[in-house]
């Protein structure tokens, strides 16, 4: 049987992965990944389990020379919306507080994480994708967060 023309399009296992594993990163499954290191002319997708339990790693702060978007959905097959834990998203100093399945945009050039998950229960699948053809660029950002501020009352303005 002849080879079929787009087979070098489909991907059914994950690549050997090339990638120095991050030390403090999330404990990450990988499912599959493609760019154009494996796929010509694609950009790149990843996409991992993050198994329930607790304190599952910290992605920290960092920039991209291109667009990204990352994904993170919960497996409760009653509710897609529930993420089966609490995300802890900072976008440049502002903190977001996440319980559902959600998708981010990030363009280029902004800050983003840490992202945070002290408590997963049950298995999030999660996917970035980024704008780049082969491997994607990331600066780590050592950044000191905002502490907390006191919250004044508001005057009346009665």
């Amino acid at each position: 049987m002849a080879k079929l023309k787009y087979a070098n399009y489909i991907l059914t296992e994950a690549p050997v992965l090339k990638y120095r594993k991050m030390k403090s990163g999330p404990n990450l499954k990988q499912i599959l990944m493609l760019n154009g290191e494996n796929v010509k002319g694609a950009f790149h997708v990843n996409c991992c389990w993050l198994p329930a339990g607790p304190n599952p790693g910290v992605y920290e702060a960092h920039v991209h020379p291109h667009d990204e978007v990352i994904g993170f959905f919960g497996t409760n097959p009653d509710d897609s919306s529930d993420l089966g834990a609490v995300a802890e998203l900072w976008i440049d100093d502002e903190k977001y507080i996440i319980n559902k399945s959600f998708l981010a945009f990030f363009p280029k050039g902004l800050v983003h994480c840490p992202l945070i998950l002290p408590e997963v229960k049950r298995p999030i699948f999660h996917f970035d994708i980024q704008i780049v053809s082969g491997r994607p660029e990331f600066q780590w950002v050592k950044k000191q967060l905002p502490k907390a501020k006191k919250q004044l009352p508001k005057k009346s303005t009665k």
